[in-house]
């Protein structure tokens, strides 16, 4: 008979961002931000082979505990830049399968 395809879902993501400003990495979006050193970033990558843009907030929480990184305060001027840099992008969402 008919064989029925898999459905997938898909879901809009706001896209994460990384900036780096005055010589610190700032990862997310304006809303939920994260801010490191660029050493605790690669570090992160290295533990969890992702880079922090790539993880969810959650996911980016526990990478971060794990390695024993303590985010820097997120500045006025970081969440300016980081509402700038949402506020140019072209395609700020993308488009993800849904997870089941």
């Amino acid at each position: 008979m008919f064989r029925r395809r898999a459905m997938r879902r898909m879901v809009r993501r706001r896209r994460r961002r990384r900036l780096l400003i005055g010589g610190m990495l700032v990862v997310g979006t304006a809303s939920a931000m994260k801010k490191m050193t660029q050493q605790d970033a690669e570090k992160i990558q290295q533990t969890t082979g992702k880079s922090p843009e790539e993880m969810e907030p959650d996911e980016l929480d526990r990478a971060m505990a794990q390695a024993g990184i303590q985010a820097q305060p997120v500045t006025p001027e970081d969440q300016q830049a980081m509402s700038a840099a949402e506020a140019n992008d072209p395609n700020p969402d993308e488009e993800v399968e849904a997870p089941e």
